[in-house]
């Protein structure tokens, strides 16, 4: 029996076909390894119908923002939106900010409690000497009591007892007679630091004009934030006031009549006088109104305000001349009693 088989002979057609394919084309043969072995895999994906069908993609929606962004802006001004949170570390306490005269003002506070507390425990001990002094005129009664019986020791007693009366009266009299009167015009709720009295039409005039200005510097913080902060309107604060007073920018000077009493350099009276000087050699208006307390509810803040210093008056002029004329009144009337 041959080995040759005629088996080999017959070809299946699509083999055949194969073949001829394999001849007709020239390009090279893929390669057939571990590493080339997903080569030759053309993957060509069917197309349907549904590819050509066009889908909307989801766009990203954009936040729809208020109707009016003045109203937008107020509310980020006075803290009713979310503010955006803040880089860097943060403080659970927050560390507050004091000024080298807040610290002054602390101190001399201090320094009035420990005096105070020195004084009750000096009431104390004079308490004390004065139940024993009452104990003594008991003792004395009590020797008149048993002196009756001899009237020359009698005498000697009342005679002893009056002209202790007359002592007690002259050393009272000595002390009234050397105190010196205080200032009339004066007192805690209005300092001797002010020089003008505080008339109705004074204050009135400067409530409506510390009203207006704040209105304005509110609508303007409404319109464009950063504009309104380069042009402002008003400052609060001794510091704000003297750094403002120091490029010339001040056009009215209003301090509260009720400022505390700290004494000494760079103390609160200091620092009033030093204002007042500086907005006389530049011929700046300064008034003293009302209190701490008015100040601050004219400009809708919470905190006692002690100083105001206005930048910028346009849009109400005529109160502004108002007010001028009502400063200069004030203060003649001033001048009048001082001098009477």
């Amino acid at each position: 029996m041959s080995r040759n088989s005629d088996k080999l002979n017959i070809i299946d057609e699509n083999t055949y076909k194969k073949l001829q394919n394999r001849q007709n084309t020239t390009s090279a043969r893929p390669l057939r390894s571990s590493k080339y072995k997903n080569k030759h895999k053309n993957d060509r994906e069917q197309c349907t119908l549904l590819d050509f069908v066009v889908t909307r993609t989801k766009q990203a929606t954009k936040k729809k923002q208020p109707r009016w962004p003045i109203m937008k802006n107020l509310m980020e001004h006075r803290g009713l939106l979310p503010t955006p949170k803040r880089k860097g570390k943060t403080r659970l306490v927050p560390k507050p900010k004091v000024t080298p005269l807040k610290r002054k003002i602390k101190k001399y506070r201090i320094w009035k409690q420990t005096k105070r507390q020195e004084v009750q425990t000096q009431n104390t001990e004079q308490e004390k000497i004065s139940e024993t002094n009452i104990e003594q005129q008991q003792l004395k009664q009590e020797l008149v009591i048993l002196s009756e019986t001899q009237p020359s020791t009698a005498l000697l007693v009342d005679q002893v007892q009056y002209g202790l009366k007359e002592l007690v009266l002259d050393e009272a009299k000595q002390p009234n007679a050397t105190r010196v009167t205080p200032h009339l015009n004066h007192s805690r709720r209005f300092r001797n630091y002010c020089d003008n009295c505080t008339l109705p039409a004074l204050a009135t005039l400067t409530d409506q004009l510390l009203r207006d200005l704040d209105r304005f510097q509110k609508r303007a913080y409404g319109a464009n934030p950063i504009k309104a902060r380069a042009h402002l309107r008003f400052v609060v604060g001794f510091r704000q006031a003297n750094c403002q007073l120091r490029i010339n920018k001040v056009k009215l000077l209003i301090i509260a009549t009720d400022c505390e009493t700290c004494p000494g350099e760079g103390g609160l009276e200091n620092t009033i006088n030093d204002l007042k000087a500086k907005c006389q050699s530049q011929n700046v208006p300064y008034c003293f109104p009302f209190a701490r307390r008015q100040l601050a509810y004219t400009l809708f803040k919470r905190a006692q305000v002690s100083c105001v210093a206005v930048l910028d008056y346009d849009g109400a002029n005529e109160t502004f001349k108002q007010l001028l004329e009502a400063i200069v009144e004030a203060r003649t009337k001033y001048n009048e009693l001082t001098e009477a």
